[in-house]
C-alpha cells in the first residue's frame, strides 16, 4: 500500500470542501505579559497630569468664583 490516505484520492464535488478536523490546541501564550513603562514615558505622563491638574484647579477656581 502507498502511504496516501484513502481520503487524498476523492476530489471533492463541486462547491463542497473538505471537512477539517477541529484543532483542539490551546491558544498561545502572550509572549512579555506586563511590560515596564520607559523613563522618557514616565516623565511625558507625570509632565501630562500635572497640567491637566493645574488647569483643572483653575477651570474649578474660575467656575466657583462666578458663582459667588
Amino acid at each position: 500500500m502507498s502511504s496516501k490516505r484513502e481520503d487524498d484520492d476523492i476530489m471533492p464535488v463541486a462547491g463542497q470542501q473538505r471537512r477539517q478536523e477541529p484543532s483542539y490546541d490551546p491558544p498561545p501564550r502572550r509572549k512579555g505579559g506586563y511590560q515596564r513603562q520607559g523613563i522618557g514615558e514616565a516623565v511625558a505622563k507625570s509632565f501630562i497630569r500635572s497640567i491637566a491638574s493645574s488647569l483643572g484647579r483653575i477651570l474649578v477656581r474660575s467656575i466657583t468664583g462666578r458663582m459667588r
